[in-house]
């Protein structure tokens, strides 16, 4: 088989039976894929896919700075792309499937998503040079997303979904289902977007974080 572009990065908190689900599958449909996994909950994961490793994080690091640490992670092994899923999911798709998508499609572009909101995406190295990481001031969840699409819009780049990344199990906020206090950091993240852009998602003002000129 032709060398894989990509690892798998999955942040966890509190899901560990709905991931369980997903790694048995993975074991199955992703048996050469690096899967890297960044365990905010201290879950005491054991994974059933021969390709993983587990991070437990001493705090829980909140959306962004997880999806920094695994895609960085990803990167400094020796892969071009990080194929980013959530926890509560399970992709349908194989490792030939997503090698060939990469290289006939998400190569073409400069970051590619799922139809389900950000569930399943694929982040490039290229793309973090250009963009840069994820805002971590944005803590918990919520916002960092919208940050992230605002500012590859600011510079031009190009966004791209499709079907080959949406789940074939989806669920949306398990996480916050479980545990509603995890939801605390939404106003908080709100405001600091509006503070960053000038208005909500899609009525941002800004061109310039926080209008500045230093």
């Amino acid at each position: 088989m032709q060398k894989l572009k990509f690892a798998i990065g999955i942040p966890t908190i509190n899901r560990s039976d709905l991931l369980n689900e997903a790694l048995i599958k993975y074991a199955k449909t992703y048996p050469n894929t690096d899967i890297f996994i960044i365990d905010n909950g201290n879950q005491k994961i054991s994974s059933p896919h021969p390709k993983t490793e587990i991070f437990v994080s001493p705090i829980n690091y909140g959306v962004a700075k997880s999806w920094n640490y695994l895609a960085d992670r990803i990167f400094n092994v020796g892969y071009d792309y990080a194929l980013i899923l959530n926890d509560d999911i399970v992709l349908g798709s194989n490792e030939n499937e997503l090698n060939k998508f990469i290289e006939e499609v998400v190569c073409k572009y400069d970051f590619v998503v799922t139809n389900n909101n950000w569930c399943s995406f694929i982040l490039s190295k290229e793309t973090v040079k250009k963009v840069g990481w994820f805002d971590e001031k944005f803590g918990n969840a919520y916002f960092e997303d919208n940050d992230y699409y605002y500012r590859m819009q600011l510079i031009g780049m190009s966004y791209y979904k499709d079907t080959i990344l949406d789940p074939e199990i989806f669920r949306n906020s398990q996480t916050i289902q479980k545990d509603n206090s995890l939801n605390f950091g939404f106003d908080k993240n709100k405001a600091y977007y509006i503070s960053k852009w000038g208005g909500e998602p899609h009525n941002e003002k800004y061109k310039i974080p926080f209008n500045r000129i230093d």
